[in-house]
């Protein structure tokens, strides 16, 4: 227990300090304020939240909230959990430090899950901490409601994280030892995620019929059996916090059967995953050499699409970005929430090139893959520096390689929705010009952001893509350009769509200059000073 105690001591230590790390913030006292940031950026997901709560208030349930967000909170977690137990247990490289440590497999696979642990228990305090908080307190404070809530949210990680660890590491063992297993990775993560969905869609068409739902709502408890139908462990949590002892034992042995499951089968599973998956072992694979005149800037952007192509979290979380659209619109289709008819429906036809736009546009609003193209690299950033390249063609190339993914994305989306929309050949021009204008500009802001605040010692992927306040950062220029563009139409809302659409790509296009000048200025020297 000693060293269990001591390893998960040493592993929340370097997790915490690798967080603030991550966010690459000098001083001190304002990086562990930054710890706080989802806080703000999940304000108007909690405003949601005090608005369902209010409304299963005037229906007589308000315990519904606690069925309803541990639900949704749950599945956030467990799919918040697959990269992240990818990315502790098999690319931390820490494995040979940790095999030389005389402790058991058990307990190196139980401190590493507290570093996980405690990112979703961050996470469900946000989400679910406040419909409990909104439950104790919005009709009349109730102590007793505010504790098991508490004991609720101090459970809710473990379900996912130790279901999605005895998924993933099977999986792992198995791949293991392919030459291609950096693709299986992505597949099967895929796979799993389609799994998963699939089955809540099954669950959710039963729940739509008509028959079903009429004699779920006359029982007792019927709609907290209705909203937690999905996921029984929700039905017990609610009651358990309302004081049922018999739902309390249900879910507490439920847990605690998952714990003994995962500490059963840790040894096993250490074996056969974590050292046969090492990441810093060869696949054996013998390469063959090629002696081939290519230009310089073709090699760096192979270079940029193979650290891309190579690492199995930066592709999953590429290729999910990319096509987040398509995810939707098959999720709600799959759901009956959305099809091909409401898209055709005419009340949307002023709007359809917005539509289109939107659609076409979101590889390069939501992929900011300019603000992590140095990062990325980590300590292999020194090779670019050692080869006879300019800082032009070195900067040019890592804006050219996200031009080229989000090109390449926004055509698939356009191929796959222009004959959907009521759209005509002109408004399909000016959309595809206008994000061409997006794609270039996005590109190069982002990377003019990633130069002002490089991250090259990261500990794994995930930190380099996902935790990381350049992302962050990215993501608020695409609100101050949507902003603009809202501005716009609230001031001239008899504007047409056309000239509206215009004038924004001119707005883009004005930036992106704008971000040209100062990259290939005043930060290419900052580029060439940049630290390794």
């Amino acid at each position: 227990m000693n060293k269990l105690l001591a390893l998960t001591r040493i592993q929340l230590k370097d997790f915490f300090s690798k967080y603030t790390q991550q966010l690459n913030i000098k001083n001190k006292f304002l990086g562990k304020l930054m710890i706080f940031l989802p806080i703000f950026i999940l304000l108007p997901v909690i405003q949601i939240i005090k608005q369902l709560y209010d409304t299963f208030l005037l229906i007589g349930y308000p315990e519904l909230i606690i069925t309803y967000v541990y639900v949704g909170a749950t599945m956030l977690a467990f799919f918040m959990a697959i990269p992240l137990v990818i990315s502790i247990f098999f690319y931390s490289k820490d494995l040979s430090l940790i095999a030389t440590l005389p402790v058991k497999e058990d307990t190196v696979v139980f401190s590493k899950l507290a570093s996980v642990y405690v990112y979703l228990f961050g996470m469900g305090a946000l989400l679910f901490g406040t419909s409990v908080g909104f439950y104790a307190f919005g009709d009349g404070f109730n102590l007793f409601y505010l504790l098991m809530g508490i004991v609720a949210l101090l459970f809710l990680p473990v379900l996912p994280m130790i279901f999605a660890t005895l998924v993933i590491m099977p999986f792992m063992a198995v791949i293991g030892g392919k030459s291609n297993r950096n693709l299986m990775v992505i597949i099967g993560n895929i796979v799993l995620l389609a799994v998963i969905l699939g089955i809540q869609v099954v669950f959710t068409r039963v729940e739509m019929d008509p028959a079903s739902l009429q004699k779920m709502v006359s029982q007792q408890d019927g709609l907290i059996s209705l909203v937690g139908s999905k996921f029984p462990p929700s039905i017990w949590l609610t009651k358990m916090v309302r004081g049922s002892l018999l739902d309390t034992i249900w879910f507490l042995l439920l847990n605690l059967g998952f714990v003994v499951t995962l500490k059963l089968f840790a040894k096993r599973l250490y074996k056969n995953a974590l050292l046969k998956y090492n990441q810093q072992s060869s696949t054996g694979k013998k390469g063959v050499i090629k002696y081939t005149q290519s230009s310089k800037k073709m090699l760096l952007i192979k270079r940029h699409l193979g650290i891309i192509i190579h690492n199995p979290t930066f592709l999953l979380n590429t290729v999910l970005t990319l096509f987040i659209p398509i995810l939707l619109f098959g999720i709600y289709t799959a759901m009956g929430i959305m099809s091909l008819e409401t898209l055709r429906n005419p009340m949307l036809e002023p709007f359809a090139i917005f539509i289109f736009i939107g659609i076409i546009v979101s590889p390069s609003i939501v992929g900011s893959l300019s603000a992590t193209a140095i990062t990325r690299e980590g300590k292999a950033f020194w090779e670019t520096r050692v080869l006879p390249i300019s800082a032009e063609e070195n900067i040019s190339a890592r804006i050219q390689t996200t031009v080229l993914i989000n090109g390449f994305a926004t055509a698939a989306l356009a191929l796959a929705t222009f004959w959907i929309l009521p759209l005509g050949i002109i408004d399909i021009i000016l959309a595809l010009v206008a994000s061409a204008a997006a794609i270039v500009c996005f590109a190069t802001i982002d990377l003019i952001i990633n130069i002002e605040r490089p991250y090259l010692n990261w500990s794994n992927p995930t930190a380099a893509v996902k935790n990381n306040l350049n992302i962050m950062i990215s993501l608020i220029s695409r609100i101050v350009l949507g902003g603009l563009g809202y501005g716009l139409f609230k001031l001239v809302p008899d504007l047409s769509s056309r000239w509206m659409l215009g004038i924004f790509t001119v707005l883009l296009l004005l930036v992106y200059f704008i971000g040209r000048k100062l990259v290939y200025g005043p930060y290419k020297q900052k580029f060439i000073d940049m630290n390794i």
